[in-house]
């Protein structure tokens, strides 16, 4: 393997950028054809190129290098191919961790100033490099303030620091324009979306299950409700809310709409990864609701990926 298209990390990046969303954009349009909403156009990363704040590496002979897909075999990728995707202060740092002889993961992160480490096992990494080990510090101070939030080093941090600005920015624009009495915000981790509502007073539930995002939300979200749990199996009825928020993983939220629209909210935003899943889970509204609005945002330049929000309303 000699590029990152060859190895299948990120298949469109020898791309023009126009050529990427075109084919992005076509592939929104395709999974989500049935909702009967046009799909607005793709807003394209302010960085074309060189945009991910964090990569996750494994340690191999030679190096560090990613898992080819469907592989077990290890590319070490060279730095200039990494360039093509990840922030410069990124491949910096994985350059200095080349020699450093790691055994397992590392998943290097960024909040476009600062740089950590977050190592699956013991590593001999340099000491004035910020480090962690799964969730305990090893060295310096490995916990991230993103736009204000606090990110532990196993919390959910978005890839794309200047598109997630802009996905937080539009998802908040609706949120002040709509006045909730209350929000639910499941898949909350950190309180990405909602903590900007939460900081004019409005109140927030937010779930989430994974610990160390519980804890950053309870920093990020003074005063607002934080609910340790699975929201794929959040009941209705737990919370009052009038409207909703969800970014679930790439699996998408199975069942999670129709318990969602029991207590008939009249607002709900769906952030998903994934078109297709997306898709699926949009065809289980109950009459009364309907999607009318389809947003993509392209947070991950160089692959087939793509971030969509899906504004539903009632009536």
């Amino acid at each position: 393997m000699s590029t990152l298209a060859d190895a299948g990390i990120a298949p469109l990046v020898d791309l023009p950028y126009p050529e990427q969303l075109v084919l992005r954009q076509a592939r929104v349009e395709r999974a989500l054809g049935r909702v009967g909403v046009p799909v607005q156009p793709m807003v394209p990363s302010p960085l074309q190129s060189g945009s991910r704040a964090r990569v996750k590496l494994r340690g191999g002979p030679g190096g560090l290098g990613f898992h080819l897909p469907g592989s077990h075999d290890l590319w070490i990728v060279p730095p200039d191919e990494l360039a093509r995707i990840a922030r410069p202060e990124v491949v910096a740092m994985v350059t200095r961790l080349a020699d450093c002889g790691i055994d397992g993961e590392v998943e290097v992160r960024s909040n476009g100033e600062r740089v950590v480490c977050v190592l699956e096992k013991h590593a001999p990494v340099p000491k004035d490099v910020d480090a962690s080990v799964g969730k305990k510090r090893k060295s310096g101070d490995p916990v991230l303030f993103v736009d204000g939030l606090r990110v532990s080093p196993t919390s959910f941090l978005q890839v794309n620091l200047e598109v997630n600005r802009l996905v937080v920015a539009y998802v908040d624009a609706i949120l002040e324009r709509a006045k909730p009495a209350r929000i639910l915000d499941l898949y909350g981790g950190v309180g990405n979306l909602s903590a900007r509502a939460n900081a004019r007073g409005t109140p927030v539930t937010l779930v989430e299950r994974e610990g160390s995002a519980t804890g950053d939300a309870g920093k990020n979200l003074p005063g607002a409700q934080i609910l340790d749990l699975d929201a794929g199996r959040w009941k209705p009825g737990q919370t009052f809310y009038d409207v909703a928020i969800l970014d679930p993983p790439r699996a998408g939220a199975p069942g999670v709409i129709e318990r969602l629209t029991v207590t008939r909210p009249r607002l709900i935003l769906y952030l998903s990864c994934d078109p297709g899943t997306l898709a699926r889970d949009l065809g289980t509204l109950p009459k009364g609701y309907a999607v009318t609005a389809l947003q993509p945002f392209d947070m991950f330049p160089g692959t087939e990926h793509v971030e969509t929000l899906a504004i539903i309303e009632r009536g």
